[in-house]
């Protein structure tokens, strides 16, 4: 038979475990909120060459989620969905900029490519 004191010795860990996790969850801490780049399909290009680079490569390297929209009703839906969830949105790009205005969306606006791409740090 197993001596009440394993028994006690065990629920008092688990006790320890269990209010440990409850308290180290709230750390007061906000996460980051996500960032977001909406760049308009012709600016993602940025001059290259149709048949060799769709996109800029920088675009692939980036920490952020990316939409390369090609027409205002992709631009707006791209924009939207993104500030829904929370993320921090960055628009360049004439289709981007005109979405985000349109839709209210307190968005970063970036003159082009390279602006977007520093505003997703």
């Amino acid at each position: 038979m197993t001596d009440i004191g394993t028994q006690l010795t065990a629920l008092i860990a688990v006790l320890g475990v269990a209010a440990g996790g409850v308290l180290g969850t709230d750390s007061g801490a906000q996460p980051a909120a996500r960032t977001a780049l909406v760049v308009d399909a012709a600016s993602a290009r940025d001059g290259r060459d149709l048949g060799r680079d769709l996109v800029d490569p920088r675009l692939e390297a980036v920490d952020a989620d990316v939409r390369l929209p090609r027409s205002p009703s992709e631009a707006r839906t791209n924009v939207l969905y993104f500030d829904s969830l929370g993320y921090r949105v960055v628009v360049a790009g004439p289709l981007a900029s005109a979405a985000a205005d349109a839709a209210h969306v307190d968005a970063v606006h970036a003159a082009d490519l390279a602006g977007a791409l520093q505003g997703a740090r």
